[in-house]
């Protein structure tokens, strides 16, 4: 039984104690995650900045009015999309190459080429 058998949780910790060392690991109390004052306070700080929120989108002052925004946004899609889309093809195991589109003369010429090497 390896380490890596165990994920890292708290039980699975003890298990992997037990296993190694034959020793009895008792019950493990684990606090919540939140204690009553941290989500009290959660509450209480929502309802606080819900009416400044919503006025805030009524008069349309969020970054989701803000057209650069949107702008950038849109830019980062494009370029993100060509790169990863239809305008690179994987070649040898890994390495990114533009070849353009399908049944292009760029593309016609690299499976040419592809095909002499196999051939040597």
């Amino acid at each position: 039984m390896d380490q890596g058998d165990f994920s890292r949780l708290v039980e699975s910790m003890a298990d992997f104690v037990q296993a190694k060392t034959k020793l009895n690991v008792d019950l493990i109390h684990q606090p919540p995650f939140l204690s009553t004052r941290q989500l009290g306070f959660n509450v209480i700080a929502t309802l606080v900045w819900i009416p400044f929120t919503i006025k805030k989108i009524v008069k349309g002052k969020t970054l989701l009015h803000d057209p650069k925004l949107w702008l950038t946004g849109l830019v980062f899609d494009y370029f993100f999309s060509f790169l990863f889309g239809f305008g690179f093809r994987e070649r040898d195991g890994g390495c990114w190459v533009r070849l353009g589109d399908a049944n292009s003369g760029l593309d016609r010429l690299w499976q040419k080429k592809k095909a002499e090497v196999q051939q040597q």
